[in-house]
């Protein structure tokens, strides 16, 4: 069957007939809930270990200088309280909320 007389076609030969004994004993069986949550789990983690290698691996491999670099414009300062609003008396603010 196919090529078995090379080393490439007898591989291929028992794969495929190991790949029809599983089909054949085991996928006219619906799978039970356990197996499927399993399954999603299993894709899950495998897809968070791509993504996380992924962005060790392209994190490792960023170069300094195209980190974006915010120019340093001025140090931004709390407000200096105006001269007319320490003058104010507390008084006629008083008087003012009175009148409303």
């Amino acid at each position: 069957m196919l090529f078995s007389s090379s080393k490439l076609g007898h591989i291929g030969h028992i794969l495929s007939t190991g790949a029809v004994w599983e089909i054949g004993t085991s996928a006219f069986t619906p799978p039970t809930a356990n197996e499927i949550e399993t399954f999603v789990h299993v894709v899950i983690q495998v897809v968070v270990g791509i993504v996380t290698i992924y962005a060790t691996v392209r994190k490792m491999f960023q170069r300094p200088e195209s980190v974006v670099k915010l120019p340093a414009v001025g140090v931004v300062a709390a407000p200096v309280a105006s001269p007319a609003a320490v003058a104010t008396p507390p008084a006629a603010a008083d008087a003012a909320h009175v009148a409303e």
